[in-house]
């Protein structure tokens, strides 16, 4: 698809048009065959888009995955037969729990006290109302971990699952856990949940030789939903030494937090996949045309076939169309897309990246809906640096551009779940979109 827009033009002064003229009446009578005509401006030059089908710029699209893992993230996820399929529980190991508080004596005096007696406590989980799918209550239950467990490699087979060491969880899906509380969680009411627990299991969690790692497992009890939970500690109830009708609240802060989940997500049978954790990338060659033959106003313009140079290029932008994610999975906050060069096309699933090609750091945002309901949303990528760079070709060391790239999420692992996009083939396949503009040739006369 082309499209021609004409540049406009200002109108000169009256006075200046009738000196051009006057001048234009003198040069008659001196013309010589080699003089050029007196015109008062050159040639507008024309701007056209010109739209690449995915077989005119790109070939091997390929999606990878395993990018960072779900420790990395910083909100983790319940689920209990979600759409259907989707099973999460989230681990939290508690961090260093506090020995001393600040209390003020008989007399109004700040001391430390470091004989503090914790006698019970609770865990708060918040969550995010709106990423959570339950409109009504839930319940939710906390276990205590039985079991060593290592945060960057469990799954929700796998305990431990390093190159030194492989164990799997006795039951899957992180168990057997120690039963301790079970808690209804309704989002109209406030954005967190409290579980209580007792001072035997506060004393577990503190003892170094605790099996299961000082750690809890907070999982969903109610069929049909995914809660996304970004942030959980663990609130210690103690008594001072020093004024014992004083109750501190003290905290020990989670020290990890991660995620268990079944099923694993697959790799897509065709189309694009970017984000997740483990984080996806759909990574693709480019090879972008260098002579046009059309469209027809461009020809008329300036000639074909008409060779696109760097300094024609506006705009530049990769046209893809949204795709509706697997239920499981489905985005319903906004997602942070990126696309960088790949510097060693041979070392892929591995290979280092280039810089953002995008001007925004944080990447280009894009709702949740069109990846749900309003699936063929156009979502255009700005790459206009990038494909001046391509057209330039080899740079002063002779170092030729890339010819690879991929299409990720702006920080790996950002979330749970993950963006779609249709592949080669088919109405929504991907286009590259360029706006060139073009001055005429001027004419001798």
């Amino acid at each position: 698809m082309t499209r021609l827009t004409p540049l406009g033009s200002r109108p000169l002064p009256a006075a200046l048009l009738v000196a051009a003229a006057l001048l234009a009446v003198a040069a008659c009578d001196e013309r010589t065959p080699t003089s050029v005509d007196v015109t008062p401006l050159p040639p507008e030059p024309v701007t056209v888009e010109v739209e690449f089908p995915w077989d005119d710029f790109a070939s091997n699209l390929a999606v990878y995955g395993g990018y960072s893992g779900p420790e990395a993230l910083e909100e983790s996820i319940v689920a209990r037969a979600f759409a259907g399929t989707l099973d999460a529980r989230t681990l939290i190991r508690w961090g260093a729990f506090p020995t001393a508080a600040s209390v003020r004596d008989s007399t109004g005096t700040l001391r430390t006290d470091l004989n503090i007696s914790i006698y019970s406590g609770y865990v708060v989980a918040y969550i995010d109302v709106a990423a959570s799918t339950n409109t009504g209550p839930v319940t939710l239950g906390l276990g205590a971990l039985q079991n060593e467990w290592h945060a960057p490699s469990t799954t929700w087979t796998s305990a431990v699952d390093t190159l030194g060491e492989q164990r799997a969880w006795p039951e899957a899906g992180a168990g057997p856990v120690t039963p301790l509380a079970t808690r209804d969680w309704n989002p109209a009411e406030g954005d967190s949940v409290q579980f209580f627990v007792d001072s035997a299991t506060i004393a577990a969690w503190r003892d170094p030789a605790d099996p299961g790692g000082s750690s809890a497992r907070i999982e969903l009890l109610t069929d049909g939903h995914r809660l996304r939970i970004v942030g959980g500690a663990l609130r210690l109830e103690t008594r001072s030494s020093i004024d014992p009708d004083t109750v501190l609240i003290l905290t020990a802060a989670a020290a990890e937090v991660t995620l268990v989940y079944t099923p694993a997500a697959t790799p897509p049978a065709d189309g694009m996949r970017v984000g997740g954790a483990p984080a996806w990338r759909t990574v693709f060659d480019i090879a972008i045309p260098t002579a046009l033959t059309g469209p027809p106003a461009l020809c008329a313009s300036v000639g074909c076939p008409f060779t696109i140079g760097p300094q024609h290029v506006s705009y530049a932008g990769l046209a893809l169309r949204s795709r509706r994610t697997e239920d499981a999975y489905q985005p319903t906050d906004s997602v942070a897309l990126d696309v960088r060069p790949v510097l060693s096309r041979a070392a892929l699933p591995k290979s280092p990246l280039g810089g953002s090609l995008l001007a925004d750091p944080l990447g280009q945002r894009v709702g949740p809906e069109p990846f749900a309901t309003q699936e063929g949303s156009l979502v255009e990528i700005p790459i206009s640096a990038f494909v001046r760079g391509y057209l330039a070709g080899p740079d002063p060391s002779g170092r030729p551009p890339p010819g690879t790239l991929a299409l990720l999420s702006a920080t790996e692992p950002e979330g749970f779940t993950f963006a779609s996009f249709f592949g080669p083939g088919g109405v929504n396949e991907p286009v590259l979109k360029l706006i060139l503009t073009v001055s005429p040739p001027m004419e001798l006369q």
